[in-house]
């Protein structure tokens, strides 16, 4: 029994097949990076809540913040590409 689209050669079939799974494996790095980054800003956000302004490194926080934010902005639409 064959599994794959008779209007299409084996050989195309295999190809599309592994190009699924290397965006498969894409999708999977991503996501943990995004998950990574949620950690941190939330990591962040706490550590801001519980020093406030006080801290000598609130600013540096607040912009790594951003910073993080916006990297993880954009590998969301990167991944939203693949």
């Amino acid at each position: 029994m064959v599994d794959y689209d008779n209007s299409k050669s084996f050989l195309e079939w295999e190809m599309d097949k592994a190009i699924d799974q290397r965006k498969e494996h894409a999708l999977a790095k991503h996501s943990s990076e995004i998950r990574v980054m949620d950690r941190l800003i939330n990591s962040i956000d706490e550590y801001l809540i519980r020093f406030g302004r006080e801290s000598n490194v609130y600013d540096l926080c607040f912009e790594l913040k951003k910073q993080i934010e916006e990297n993880k902005k954009h590998t969301q639409e990167y991944m939203d590409k693949i």
